[in-house]
């Protein structure tokens, strides 16, 4: 489902929704563009499965679309305690360093990525 008009809706509505169905939603919301509504949602997921890493890429995903580096970086950084063999966590990991103009360490990540077979190309994150 796309969902074409700006979504409403509240902390108590996200509250209520069983984890799966934030999981779902929180996709929707990202795939049409809604990072910042994707964030609220799927930051229930997180916490209600706190070990699952789809859950932590997706609001690294959203974090970084919606231009929240510290926040991405540091759903990234748990995304990769939680799969450290990622190629794509350690070069979005790189890619919110960099956006940070943490050039550096943000390197260092790629290069890592690069180690573990990512085929060099920078992460996708929206879409």
């Amino acid at each position: 489902m796309t969902i074409y008009l700006t979504p409403s809706i509240s902390d108590e509505q996200i509250e209520q929704l069983e984890t799966y169905d934030a999981y779902k939603y929180g996709v929707e919301l990202l795939e049409s563009r809604f990072p910042r509504d994707a964030a609220r949602v799927l930051r229930r997921v997180v916490d209600d499965s706190p070990e699952n890493p789809e859950g932590w890429e997706l609001l690294g995903r959203a974090y970084f679309a919606s231009a929240l580096l510290g926040p991405a970086e540091e759903a990234f950084r748990r995304l990769i305690d939680l799969e450290p063999t990622n190629a794509w966590a350690h070069t979005a990991l790189g890619l919110a360093l960099s956006r940070q103009g943490r050039h550096a360490e943000g390197d260092e990540f790629h290069r890592i990525a690069d180690a573990l077979g990512g085929d060099g190309s920078r992460a996708t994150f929206v879409g």
